[in-house]
């Protein structure tokens, strides 16, 4: 008789009911616990891609480079302005909360590949999008359309998918170490991002702080010293232009507030929903509260194309109605009303409803139709445009713009900078005076002035380049970086042209900064499509031809920006008088790359944000344009006048003796 246990070993037809059963793949996913290589590749582009863009917004907020595609007040910067902008109850960007997110889980899935996604990280990420869907609906109600944010967003939806897809590890005790990765580096991420901005800011600060301290010993000297005042209603930028001043008497607003006879007088350029405007405001009702000798009175320019055609987008909806609110008030009721619907606008924003409005008129017992009719009306308007139109004439490009006995303040963002400089002046016991004293000048004044007070960054020699005018020593020396497709780069290079041609005191550098990356990879976009063409022709005719060949292709490429073509360059050189072949088998080289691209990265190594980017003696031109007033001209002389001085001191000095030992 057959042994039990035998008997079991004999029969194979049966297996063991506990016996395990092969793992299967999930879909999706490859052998193993780990992710696809399919799964994998597009996760991987779809984070770079959130980087990539995230990144872009947090070099905007940095102040790295403007949003290619997203003009100034756009849907990108109303929405970055926007509460939704910031992290709840903090002023941390979402920008930066995004960047480091998406670092984080980047990182984490590069380093998941073999292991696979674990249930925490899965969790993290769903939270993730549901973050992105409410950020999308926002962007819809508030009719934000930034589509770098939504590329971010949309970005996180499909990498979520791609997730979903892929078959969650079994647990372990390490399951949660992929979300401490991800933890991690968004700490890290944060950190640096938060010290990046700490040292922006920090910068910005002390130079906000160098141009108050500059700014208000100019006004005590000024005060010290006052110009004699003559009436004449002109102001004289030139030996030939006169400009006619836009207001009649002293430089004020139509309300003051203080005495008429004052030691400090101010006038101040505001918006009332501007935020900066709002912070030098209760500057200014701390100083007011407090002092008895300071006036005060107030001009408007609303960032508002409904009153003001001076700017190019809308950045605060109410602004020019909360002006003329405020200029009814001052009708009906004079400095009184006026002042008490300023503070009250500043209070709230700026912003009112009609509801709100009425509100508004019942607590301060005026008669809604007649304050409606008046605010309404042409007057009003016909005020706030003449404000407008003397900002303008002053160069005002942003607000606050404050004045002091005349003097613009500079520096006006640093902190409480309006009362220190009001403070200090008043320090020095100035003699107090009226309105009638204060004639501030123009813009084109105001543009020379600033191109005075820049520093000296411009430096060393670009020793491929091919000067125009004397090359040794000049006293006046202009460099341009500029697009040969560009309009304006054409409108400078003429004046530049024509005033350093035939001067034996004078030199003009050109050099490249095509917008298009096809040559320039500092370039934030491609606007211009024969710009890289164009460029190469100019720096291959100074390789091939010397200079006198640079400036007669430049000349003609400046003058025929809209008709360029190969065949036409070739027309142009052989009518010039050269060889085109050369030309044109130079064009492609090496060298002619290597020339542009050293242009390009100089100029954005000198913080260039835009083209035509113009120095003169190595001082950068912050505006060079102003309808006929010939800024650049009077800038060029300014330069030839200060180089006049600066050699006139060196001969005066006495000679340093020499000791022969």
């Amino acid at each position: 008789m057959a042994k039990k246990g035998r008997s079991r070993q004999q029969t194979p037809s049966k297996k063991p009911e506990s016996a395990p059963r092969p793992a299967q793949s999930a879909p999706g996913n490859g052998n193993g616990d780990g992710i696809s290589g399919g799964a994998f590749f597009a996760g991987a582009v779809l984070l770079l891609l959130a980087v990539g863009v995230t990144g872009v917004l947090t070099a905007n907020h940095l102040n790295a480079l403007s949003l290619p595609g997203c003009r100034p007040g756009g849907a990108c910067e109303q929405a970055a302005a926007s509460p939704w902008g910031k992290l709840p109850g903090t002023t941390w960007p979402i920008s930066f909360v995004g960047l480091a997110f998406f670092l984080g889980l980047l990182v984490t899935w590069l380093s998941s590949k073999s292991s696979g996604v674990s249930a925490p990280l899965k969790l993290v990420i769903r939270f993730g999008v549901l973050v992105s869907l409410m950020y999308l609906v926002v962007l819809l109600v508030e009719k934000h359309l930034c589509w770098y944010c939504i590329a971010t967003h949309a970005s996180n939806l499909l990498f979520w998918l791609v997730i979903e897809n892929c078959r969650v590890r079994p647990v372990q005790a390490a399951a949660w170490r992929p979300v401490g990765t991800m933890a991690v580096v968004f700490l890290l991420g944060s950190a640096a991002l938060g010290a990046t901005e700490w040292r922006g800011k920090k910068a910005e600060e002390s130079r906000q702080e160098t141009q108050l301290a500059e700014s208000t010993q100019e006004i005590i000297q000024a005060a010290s010293q006052p110009a004699p005042v003559e009436d004449t209603g002109t102001t004289s930028v030139s030996e030939t232009t006169v400009v006619e001043r836009p207001w009649k008497g002293g430089f004020a607003g139509r309300y003051r507030w203080g005495p008429e006879e004052a030691a400090v007088r101010i006038v101040m350029i505001t918006d009332y929903q501007c935020p900066d405007c709002k912070r030098s405001e209760t500057d200014l009702l701390k100083i007011m509260n407090a002092r008895s000798d300071v006036s005060v009175t107030i001009k408007h320019f609303p960032f508002c194309k409904d009153c003001n055609t001076g700017v190019s987008e809308t950045l605060h909806p109410n602004a020019c109605w909360a002006a003329r609110a405020a200029e009814t008030a001052g009708i009906l009721r004079g400095p009184e009303g006026f002042w008490e619907m300023h503070k009250h606008l500043f209070d709230t924003g700026g912003a009112f409803t009609s509801e709100q409005l009425n509100e508004t008129l019942n607590r301060f017992g005026y008669d809604r139709g007649q304050f409606i009719d008046i605010m309404s009306g042409q007057t009003t308007l016909n005020l706030v445009q003449q404000d407008i139109q003397e900002a303008v004439w002053l160069g005002l490009h942003y607000t606050p713009m404050i004045f002091i006995n005349g003097k613009e303040l500079k520096g006006v963002f640093a902190f409480e900078a309006l009362s220190r400089a009001v403070t200090d002046v008043l320090a020095t016991n100035p003699t107090p005076g009226t309105s009638e004293l204060d004639q501030p000048p123009p813009a084109s004044q105001k543009y020379v002035n600033d191109w005075k007070e820049g520093l000296k960054q411009l430096a060393g020699e670009d020793v491929q380049s091919w000067p125009l005018g004397v090359q040794q020593s000049p006293s006046l020396h202009v460099v341009m970086w500029g697009d040969y497709q560009e309009p304006n780069t054409a409108m400078a290079d003429e004046i530049i042209r024509n005033y350093v041609s035939g001067r034996k005191d004078a030199q003009y550098v050109f050099r490249h900064y095509p917008v298009n990356q096809k040559c320039n990879p500092k370039s934030q976009l491609t606007r211009h499509e024969n710009a890289c063409r164009m460029s190469q022709a100019a720096e291959a005719a100074g390789m091939v031809y010397g200079s006198d060949g640079f400036w007669k292709v430049h000349e003609w490429l400046m003058k025929n920006q809209a008709d360029y073509s190969d065949a036409n360059l070739r027309a142009a050189v052989e009518g010039l008088g050269f060889l085109a072949d050369p030309l044109f088998a130079k064009m492609d080289s090496p060298e002619v790359a290597q020339g542009i691209r050293f242009d390009c990265e100089t100029g954005k190594a000198l913080g260039l944000t835009s083209i035509p980017c113009i120095f003169v003696n190595q001082r950068f031109v912050p505006r060079w344009y102003r309808r006929e007033e010939r800024i650049l001209e009077r800038v060029f002389e300014a330069a030839l006048k200060e180089s006049a001085e600066a050699k006139s001191q060196q001969a005066a000095a006495p000679a340093v003796p020499v000791t022969t030992p």
